[in-house]
């Protein structure tokens, strides 16, 4: 895999469970050519459903608790997939990584620094709010219990550690953004801080 550091092409994009996160960079991938969105927890979802996969446990065992990964089987999953179609020649949205210190160390190791990060931002009875939606199961919104505590725990830490390597780390906030317009603050703001970081 080529080395991508002081390549920058990819964007941390962080926040809260219930910030928006997987929304956003869906509708930015779709609205800006050349921008792809990598999903980290459909990745390690796939991952895990793979015949035979040596992450499997370790994945499902984190995943049915909220807890993160271990950094050893996110890095090595990003490397892969980095590695291919469509996700090689773009610039990459990745959601939800890195969660943890160790995270963010390893990727920076083995991968590359980052061009920046995007940290979604809210209130935190919002985000609950948008967690305990209609439809969620108990157990669903449990492990988002333990994701935002997670995220107060060891995200945050994480994003001021960034603060020192990345280029930039921009905040928007995220709460009270509509689903169904373009036209909405939230999305313009998010659109304006991947442009400054991408130089669009």
């Amino acid at each position: 895999m080529q080395n991508l550091q002081n390549y920058k092409r990819i964007i941390f994009v962080l926040g809260p469970p219930g910030a928006g996160k997987t929304y956003l960079c869906k509708r930015a991938a779709n609205k800006i050519g050349g921008v792809q969105h990598l999903p980290m927890s459909a990745l390690l979802r796939q991952e895990a459903a793979r015949p035979l996969s040596p992450w499997a446990k370790d994945i499902n065992s984190k995943l049915s608790t909220g807890r993160a990964v271990s950094s050893e089987t996110t890095t090595s999953i990003l490397r892969a997939s980095l590695d291919r179609p469509p996700f090689d020649n773009s610039r990459i949205l990745l959601d939800d990584f890195p969660r943890n210190l160790d995270q963010a160390c390893r990727f920076e190791d083995e991968v590359g620094v980052a061009a920046g990060v995007i940290q979604l931002t809210g209130k935190r009875e919002i985000m609950e709010q948008r967690l305990a939606a209609p439809g969620k199961s108990d157990e669903e919104k449990k492990s988002a219990r333990n994701r935002y505590q997670g995220y107060v725990n060891e995200t945050l830490p994480t994003i001021e550690y960034l603060r020192g390597v990345v280029s930039k780390v921009v905040p928007v906030t995220s709460a009270n953004i509509p689903a169904d317009t373009d036209q909405d603050e939230g999305f313009k703001l998010f659109q304006k801080a991947l442009s400054d970081l991408l130089h669009l």
